[in-house]
């Protein structure tokens, strides 16, 4: 990894002296005891198959309908009853084979349902104590103490793997850890979320086939995304959700195509969103929140459509009045000349006719609000907007703080646009109309003055940990 990756690993301040600590306290000090290799052994096999058949039952379960939810529970518990009578009696012959395989199995066996227990903690710290180098262990231990909320010791029990040997998955959970709010401070988050990605990348390194890494990447470039609103952090994030879908096992992860469609509606690339909503609901029907955000996308582009063909539902004559008393003054701060990267430039007012589609440089639009998008999210905060050509245009404001948005009657200033042409389809209906993407706020001019600093708010992406 680059140099971002020697920040985590070489850390020199109190905070990982803290952590491995706390690592110790888990006793993974290093015995002198250290179990060979892994090998295929005949207890073992015996034991490894019959936690495979316990994974794969809890799997189809947790698919089945909520009506056998109880009665699956309930088998499940005895399932795993059945096994760990199977570990206890078989103990001394496993133990004999590999020592450290027989407590990564036990760990297995215990953590098959959430919540995880401090035995499973103890367990596999002890699978670790005598083989520092099994890579399953240190994974399996890391995420049962993420399942018990101790973020900080799983990262540094990730981290402390990295030391024996790299694995996709350890990698994977590394880039998801980085993220988490809990270890986010202003200090750290640019250099966390940056670390996410890299670890992430090099999960992709290890094997370029397989979707989950792709899609985790996704994830850390989207994280990112939110935090520098950079359009390029927002393609990388969309191009590696592309490539993980290709992944015939990823693709029937219905968290891939829902963060995939956030993804896609960041870059109001609606049909595609649509259909990426709509999968997550269909790979996960009890899972309402994906169902729910398909539907007030539908709602959304449904009103945006209508309110623009309808100028917000006002009538001519009024019209006219909310847009005669637009004039220069309106431009505010743009109405004179602006100090740039190429020095002091005069913006020059257009119409919204003379738009292009792209970006409109050194030219400013101003128009009077004529109706606001009701949207279930805060993101984007929605309008129309009409000039005094009585020309509307949708504008859609991102990184807004809730209820800081300009209201009907205010006039808004625009300084060099960027307009798209929304045409979006799902199903028989079609959404088509001009908008107006504004990333950056404190740009605008509303009611001849300045938007202050305190009506920016930046969204956060989190996905569904482990």
């Amino acid at each position: 990894m680059n140099d971002t990756r020697q920040t985590d690993d070489n850390k020199s301040d109190t905070n990982y002296d803290q952590n491995l600590e706390k690592l110790n306290d888990l006793d993974l000090r290093e015995e002198t005891e250290v179990s060979e290799q892994d090998k295929c052994t005949p207890t073992l096999d015996y034991l490894q198959s019959r936690i495979k058949e316990l994974y794969a039952f809890s799997k189809k379960s947790s698919e089945n309908n909520a009506e056998k939810a109880s009665y699956n529970k309930e088998v499940l518990s005895e399932k795993i009853n059945e096994v760990l009578t199977l570990m206890k009696t078989n103990e001394e012959a496993a133990v004999a084979e590999n020592k450290a395989q027989y407590f990564y199995l036990l760990g297995k066996t215990l953590s098959v349902t959430q919540p995880v227990t401090e035995e499973c903690i103890n367990v596999y710290s002890k699978a670790v104590k005598l083989n520092p180098t099994h890579l399953d262990s240190w994974n399996m231990l890391g995420e049962c103490l993420v399942h018990l909320k101790r973020f900080s010791e799983a990262k540094y029990c990730f981290l402390g793997s990295l030391k024996h040997g790299k694995c996709k998955v350890i990698l994977r959970n590394l880039s998801i850890i980085m993220r988490e709010a809990e270890l986010l401070t202003n200090e750290n988050i640019k250099e966390n979320l940056n670390a996410g990605i890299e670890y992430a990348k090099e999960a992709v390194e290890l094997d370029t086939t397989d979707g989950e890494s792709w899609a985790i990447l996704g994830n850390a470039y989207l994280s990112l995304f939110f935090r520098r609103q950079e359009d390029k952090l927002l393609r990388q994030s969309i191009n590696s959700f592309e490539k993980a879908v290709k992944d015939p096992v990823a693709a029937k992860n219905s968290d891939l195509h829902f963060n995939r469609g956030v993804a896609l509606k960041y870059g109001e690339i609606y049909t595609d969103a649509l259909l990426s909503f709509e999968q997550a609901s269909i790979l996960d029907p009890t899972w309402t929140t994906a169902k729910e955000t398909l539907e007030d996308l539908i709602k959304y582009l449904t009103s945006t459509q209508t309110l623009y063909q309808r100028k917000g539902q006002v009538k001519s004559k009024r019209l006219q009045q909310m847009t005669e008393s637009l004039n220069s003054s309106c431009l505010g701060l743009y109405n004179n000349k602006i100090k740039t990267l190429k020095g002091h430039v005069m913006l020059e007012h257009i119409p919204l006719s003379k738009l292009k589609a792209g970006f409109n440089a050194n030219n400013v639009i101003c128009g009077r609000v004529v109706c606001v998008v009701y949207n279930q999210e805060p993101v984007p905060y929605t309008f129309c907007l009409v000039d005094k050509e009585l020309s509307c245009v949708v504008v859609s404001v991102y990184n807004l703080a809730q209820g800081r948005g300009p209201i009907i009657g205010d006039s808004v200033a625009i300084p060099e646009p960027y307009l798209t042409h929304i045409d979006a389809k799902y199903i028989n209906q079609t959404f088509q109309y001009p908008s107006i993407r504004v990333n950056l706020p404190l740009t605008m001019v509303v009611n001849k003055k300045n938007v202050s600093a305190e009506c920016v708010s930046q969204p956060r992406f989190s996905s569904k940990p482990f």
